[in-house]
């Protein structure tokens, strides 16, 4: 089955107006006015997202406004993420979608293995990083392996 999906490219932004927009496509879709969507955005400024049972206890706003960075709030779970130099994805889509079938993580690893293939059409070196240790024998966890943990990856 194919599905068509809509396609949504942003300029960088604060984190706010982003998590904004996210939410906005997750109840647009959740009423069924909209596709399932794929959106593509940076930040700017710099950001520290928290998921949504993540306190803001664990944020050092000093350091923060030190670097003239941005704080938010996910709407999803998840550990803390720095967004800096980076182009961010948000997949939101309708729960009996088949690209989105199966656990967090299942759904995760398929959208991420699309992804990789996609920018390799565009003749871009990349490569996907499994959650294992370095040769340093540091713990390299997938952000999404840890839904309900409050530490930061």
């Amino acid at each position: 089955m194919t599905s068509i999906w809509r396609l949504i490219i942003t300029p960088p932004s604060p984190g706010a107006w982003n998590m904004a927009v996210d939410e906005a496509a997750l109840e647009s879709i959740g009423r069924g006015d909209s596709l399932p969507t794929l959106r593509l955005y940076a930040w700017s400024p710099a950001c520290l997202s928290l998921g949504v049972a993540q306190p803001y206890a664990d944020v050092d706003f000093a350091r923060l406004r030190l670097r003239g960075w941005d704080v938010v709030r996910r709407i999803t779970g998840g550990r803390a993420i720095l967004h800096t130099d980076e182009l961010t994805y948000s997949v939101v889509g309708p729960v009996d979608d088949p690209i989105l079938a199966g656990s967090v993580l299942e759904s995760y690893n398929r959208i991420a293995r699309a992804l990789l293939t996609a920018v390799r059409a565009l003749d871009l070196p990349v490569e996907m990083k499994e959650g294992k240790a370095d040769e340093n024998g540091t713990s390299n966890p997938v952000c999404f392996e840890a839904t309900a943990s409050p530490a930061p990856c």
